[in-house]
């Protein structure tokens, strides 16, 4: 989607940009019809997620049930939610509650 505001940002129509993201990404012009209409509805490029990797640890029983009813709770994912522990954590974010 980003690839496709850069080119709406140029001189193109949209049939132009579909055509050059096809080539350019290898989808189809279906797919880059959907990218093109997805960024002409952005004023700015969508960030990237960094990319994951598993990291494994050993962890008491009584704690992984713990950080699996609290993400629970929260409707998040288990990943995410120790992510954002890990994080404020490593910031020095004072917990609460």
């Amino acid at each position: 989607m980003n690839q496709a505001l850069q080119f709406l940002n140029r001189p193109l129509s949209p049939a132009e940009v579909v055509t050059r993201l096809a080539a350019q990404l290898g989808v189809s012009t279906r797919q880059a019809a959907r990218y093109v209409k997805a960024a002409q509805q952005q004023s700015a490029p969508v960030s990237i997620p960094e990319a994951k990797d598993v990291f494994t640890v050993k962890l008491a029983q009584s704690l992984i049930r713990r950080v699996r009813q609290r993400a629970r709770a929260q409707d998040r994912p288990i990943s995410d939610w120790v992510a954002q522990a890990l994080e404020e954590q490593l910031r020095g974010v004072p917990r609460h509650g």
